[in-house]
């Protein structure tokens, strides 16, 4: 009993290591390597280039490279000329020795005061005389210069017209804008008015302003010098030569941006040091109060000129004219 009962434990034992030795030999089989699955790491292996034919590079036609066209370079604009109304004249060569042109020279025009005395009366036109004696002019062929363009005519040989005359206004005062102005611009005549730089700089009542200066000059009118103040110009110091005459050529050229070349002495009086100034400071000419019409280079600092007598008559002012074309 207890034999059958030994084999039987024995038997039971068998069994049981055999059926616990069938899994563990399927796990070991599992645990190696041969067993394990080789992971085939499917990492598409980098293939190697293949080498594409170079190609035979068919050389690219060099084509003619069109040239850019090279932009004709855009010339600098030469500045546009101011159109002048005339031609210019040819110049005449060789220039003139001399020249017979009448100088006018005015002082006041406009209506006498009641106090006027002989000197006042006698340098007072009347607007209405002025007037006709302007109309004469204009009537007669008489074509208005500067003096300017009497000078170059001199010294360039620049033509003038066939009966050129200068009209001059001395001292500035106030009738030369509000009479003498509208009056020359009545008939398209121009003038040359010789100024003061101290009754314009307080604006004396009896004087033009710089304004009135302007206007004239901006109208065309032609602003030229009398020395600061109306001093009689002889046995002068230099500093007080170059004080009035370099002085109203700068003052009169900052308030009407117009060059001033042209002096007119005080009174007409002057002596060679008052000349030496004139000359150095710049002046290409000056006039005086000495009667005559003719000009030359040599005499350019002594022009003379025809005083308008303030009692003649129109008639008597064409009689002065046609005596001096003889």
């Amino acid at each position: 009993m207890n034999r059958r009962f030994s084999l039987l434990l024995l038997l039971l034992l068998v069994v049981a290591v055999i059926a616990a030795w069938t899994p563990a030999q399927t796990w070991l089989r599992q645990l190696t390597p041969t067993a394990m699955p080789t992971a085939t790491h499917t990492h598409t292996p980098t293939p190697t280039p293949t080498a594409t034919p170079t190609a035979t590079v068919t050389p690219t036609a060099t084509s003619t490279a069109t040239p850019t066209p090279t932009a004709t370079p855009t010339p600098t604009p030469s500045p546009t000329p101011i159109p002048t109304a005339t031609p210019l004249p040819t110049p005449t060569y060789p220039p003139p020795e001399e020249l017979h042109v009448p100088i006018l020279m005015y002082h006041y025009v406009s209506a006498l005061p009641a106090d006027a005395g002989a000197v006042r009366r006698d340098l007072t036109v009347a607007p209405e005389t002025f007037d006709a004696e302007l109309k004469y002019l204009k009537d007669n062929g008489y074509q208005t210069v500067t003096l300017r363009d009497l000078y170059d005519a001199l010294s360039v040989g620049r033509p003038l017209p066939d009966k050129p005359i200068v009209i001059t206004v001395d001292d500035g005062y106030k009738d030369a804008y509000t009479e003498i102005l509208p009056l020359l611009q009545k008939y398209d005549f121009v003038g040359v008015f010789f100024v003061l730089a101290t009754p314009a700089h307080f604006e004396a009542p009896a004087y033009m302003t710089w304004a009135d200066m302007k206007a004239l000059a901006d109208a065309g009118m032609s602003i030229q010098g009398h020395g600061r103040d109306h001093y009689d110009m002889r046995n002068r110091s230099v500093d007080f030569l170059v004080y009035q005459i370099l002085g109203i050529k700068e003052a009169v050229e900052a308030h009407t941006d117009q060059q001033v070349t042209f002096f007119c002495y005080p009174a007409g009086k002057y002596d060679d040091r008052t000349l030496a100034v004139v000359e150095s400071a710049g002046y290409l000419g000056a006039v005086t109060v000495e009667w005559g019409a003719t000009e030359r280079l040599d005499n350019r600092y002594t022009w003379p000129r025809i005083r308008v007598r303030g009692g003649w008559t129109p008639e008597e002012f064409a009689e002065v004219l046609e005596g001096l074309e003889k």
